[in-house]
């Protein structure tokens, strides 16, 4: 029931790859669907979606304001909101995600969800900014019947415990998640990119931080999502959070 009060939100567009991929993510965690719309009309792509989908409860809100502040709007309440990749590298997505109450996630064109779930991808290349994220990532990774992959390619700044630390307390709360860690000796950028191939999504975190740190998280950014190979979540530093961590995790830095 929780689940199902906090839907997947996406927009009624041309795009049909984006909306198909929210349909079939909704049904497979468990959450509801709702599809948002600027026509009075109700989208016919609502009824193919509740034929293809008999389990998912589709919903359909005709929005009476501007886009960005529906979505924004929506973001309070929902699990996360889904929008297609319009090819222009971070711009709608960072732009939402920054003040988004929710993860906002960039499905690329011929995204297709398959039901034998591939692995959530996130990086820990920063581990004092991991937390976040593996909320996320072992949240989804549970609910999809999947796991998790690491893929760190930075050395930490702070001592390898404290990235052990921080695993130790999430695969305490999601004991039957696999766990699967890739240590590379390149950028973050193109290890994310490659792993991307390989993931049902990829989880990426804000832009928090000071003017060189924000830097690299927004070019992080941009090159994963330029690859477009996988959909690409972004946690703003608005997000609420995903589930229960301990009070030194949960002050923590996305």
């Amino acid at each position: 029931m929780e689940d199902r009060a906090e839907p997947v939100v996406v927009m009624a567009t041309p795009h049909p790859d984006a909306i198909r991929w929210a349909a079939a993510y909704a049904d497979r965690r468990g959450s509801s669907l709702r599809v948002l719309h600027v026509a009075p009309r109700v989208p016919a792509v609502v009824d193919e979606l509740r034929a293809a989908f008999p389990g998912l409860l589709v919903e359909h809100r005709l929005m009476a304001e501007a886009i960005g502040d529906a979505l924004l709007t929506e973001s309070e309440h929902a699990h996360s909101i889904v929008v297609a990749d319009a090819g222009d590298g971070d711009s709608v997505v960072t732009a939402l995600s920054a003040l988004a109450r929710c993860p906002v996630i960039s499905v690329p064109p011929n995204a297709v969800w398959h039901d034998s779930a591939a692995p959530v991808v996130v990086g820990v290349h920063h581990p004092e900014r991991t937390a976040r994220k593996l909320e996320f990532a072992f949240t989804e990774a549970e609910k999809l019947g999947t796991g998790v992959r690491l893929v760190r390619c930075e050395p930490s700044r702070r001592p390898a415990d404290d990235l052990d630390e921080v695993l130790t307390a999430f695969t305490a709360l999601h004991p039957d998640v696999p766990v699967h860690t890739e240590v590379l000796g390149t950028s973050a950028w193109s290890a994310l990119a490659w792993h991307a191939h390989f993931g049902s999504m990829v989880v990426l975190g804000s832009r928090r931080g000071g003017a060189v740190r924000g830097a690299l998280v927004r070019s992080i950014t941009r090159a994963v999502l330029r690859q477009r190979s996988s959909p690409v979540v972004v946690i703003g530093r608005r997000a609420r959070r995903t589930s229960p961590v301990s009070p030194e995790l949960g002050s923590a830095k996305s």
